[in-house]
């Protein structure tokens, strides 16, 4: 009996590995159907991989969007939801360039969907869903509104930013920069279009408002509870979710939202799946754009102080200071009017995006009159003419000369970027500065470098221009031929999208019909001085020629 018993493992013990290991593969599958069936009978679905989804978005929208991401974590239960809380200006830049930002985009505006889209990143759509909505309002304190007659009546646009409005100090954040900014710009010309008023007065209006413009760089939003208004004004563009959300952190110093009576455009909140987003991560990321349309996702989002993307609005305090009207969403006027408005606002506020090439060949080491090297006279310009220009102006700053970075004739020494955050390093950029003993001038594949590269970062609501500081000609046998090149500035030309190349040269080498060819095709100019103390003078009429529009000067 013994002996039967252990006659079973005597049996197993002989038979062959594969014999083994298909038994010992039963189980393991016996096994794991089991526990398969377990999970299936609990609801809880096994994950073969789990997706990571990124989803960048505004940081005035990333609080709601993440707790929406948390609320519906068990709809996508193999999907783990990464909300990125980044500014938009950054992710449109990164898009651009070609970075693997994220898997979709929230930002406040279709506004830099389109600024993405044209500075290149032409895969990113035009256009998203729009999941929340905020309007633009003009936030006025109290005592400012009192003296308009609020309470008794509303406060309206057209008399705090209308041509005819009586003295307030109204503060703007950046419309180049900015959507609440840009949306309050386009509804002063709407203003001023309504009333038939002369292009002169509009200009004056617009100037008026231009001495109170801040960036968001200078600042991160346009109301900071707790603070005074940025600038000290009276009166700022920013949307009513920004005002709500400043009145319930405030105790005092608490601001009137003044309602536009004519069209504004809405912040819309779009969301847009990315072109990096790919398989189950793209998605992931449509599925989570039902998500944020549902019920539960709108409740959120009215929490944190937002309309639904149809105009219904959040809950409102009871004290007057915002309206809790229904109101239909103002969507952003075509590409084409927003650049125009941006375009004429640049001419009056003179502020400006210039890439600058500097000439280091080794004939800019010659010594001028007065001591030091014809380098150190145009650099001297350079630190001059930065000095003129505001801060949320942006500049940047390239060398170059003949295989100055390898076999290119052109390297950057600082990208473009607005002045304000960059000037310190802007003198130590054109500090450290230094000739190439044996490089000579390589003009025109420099030249057209620095053009691709500003007309695919080319910035509405800026002067744009490439501004070229040069005592020669093109050295380069190597490079573009005349011919050639002119022929491919022609072809980057857009009438809409203006983008002057302005020559500054210095000495008796300058071939003034060369440089002549050049400026000409993109509308630009040439000045050209044999002293270095022309230098100074010829920056400041050259900014100043393209930084006025009628009646003060002409462009």
């Amino acid at each position: 009996m013994e002996a039967d018993r252990r006659a079973p493992t005597r049996a197993l013990s002989h038979r062959s590995p594969v014999v083994l290991l298909s038994a010992a593969l039963v189980v393991l599958l016996a096994g794991w159907a089991a526990v398969a069936y377990v999970r299936a009978d609990r609801g809880t679905p096994t994950c073969v991989e789990q997706v990571r989804l990124r989803v960048a978005a505004a940081p005035v929208i990333a609080p709601a969007l993440d707790r929406v991401a948390r609320a519906n974590a068990g709809n996508q239960p193999c999907v783990s939801v990464e909300v990125q809380a980044r500014p938009s200006a950054a992710v449109a830049r990164e898009l651009a360039e070609g970075a693997d930002v994220a898997d979709a985009w929230l930002p406040e505006s279709t506004f830099w969907l389109r600024r993405a889209r044209a500075a290149g990143a032409f895969e990113v759509p035009g256009a998203g869903t729009s999941v929340a909505s905020t309007p633009v309002v003009l936030a006025v304190t109290e005592r400012v509104a009192r003296r308009s007659g609020w309470p008794a009546k509303p406060l309206t646009w057209k008399s705090l930013v209308g041509t005819k409005a009586r003295p307030v100090q109204v503060g703007l954040p950046d419309p180049a920069a900015d959507p609440a900014g840009a949306g309050a710009l386009i509804g002063v010309r709407v203003l001023a279009d309504d009333n038939k008023d002369s292009a002169a007065t509009v200009a004056a209006t617009l100037r008026r408002l231009a001495t109170r413009t801040f960036s968001p760089g200078e600042q991160a939003s346009s109301l900071t509870p707790g603070r005074d208004l940025p600038g000290r004004v009276d009166v700022v563009a920013a949307s009513e979710q920004a005002v709500l959300e400043h009145n319930a952190l405030t105790t005092s110093g608490k601001l009137v939202a003044a309602y536009p009576e004519i069209a504004v455009p809405w912040l819309d909140l779009p969301y847009v799946v990315l072109p990096a987003a790919q398989g189950r991560a793209r998605d992931a990321a449509a599925r989570l754009l039902t998500e944020l349309l549902t019920a539960t996702s709108r409740d959120i989002f009215v929490g944190h102080g937002f309309r639904t993307a149809s105009g219904f609005p959040p809950a409102m305090p009871s004290d007057d200071r915002l309206r809790a009207d229904e109101r239909r969403p103002v969507p952003l006027p075509a590409e084409e009017t927003v650049t125009d408005v941006l375009t004429g606002w640049s001419g009056v506020q003179r502020s400006a995006r210039i890439l600058t090439l500097l000439d280091v060949s080794g004939s800019m080491a010659a010594q001028v009159p007065g001591g030091g090297t014809r380098l150190d006279a145009t650099v001297r310009a350079a630190e001059e003419g930065a000095a003129l220009l505001l801060d949320n102006s942006e500049l940047g700053v390239w060398a170059f000369a003949t295989n100055l970075d390898g076999e290119r004739d052109h390297q950057e020494i600082l990208p473009v970027a607005p002045l304000g955050a960059q000037r310190d390093r802007l003198a130590e950029a054109l500090a450290a500065v230094r000739v190439e003993p044996q490089g000579g001038t390589g003009l025109y594949d420099s030249t057209l470098a620095a053009y691709r590269d500003a007309r695919r970062n080319w910035t509405p609501g800026r002067i744009n221009l490439v501004l070229v500081m040069t005592d020669g000609r093109n050295e380069d046998d190597d490079s573009i031929g005349r011919a050639a090149l002119l022929a491919e500035l022609k072809r980057l030309q857009e009438p809409r999208r203006p983008l002057p190349i302005i020559f500054i040269g210095l000495g008796g080498a300058i071939d003034p019909e060369e440089l002549e060819a050049i400026a000409k095709v993109t509308g630009g100019r040439v000045f050209v001085t044999a002293q270095p103390s022309g230098m100074r003078r010829i920056f400041f009429s050259a900014l100043a020629d393209l930084s006025c529009l009628p009646p003060e000067c002409r462009r």
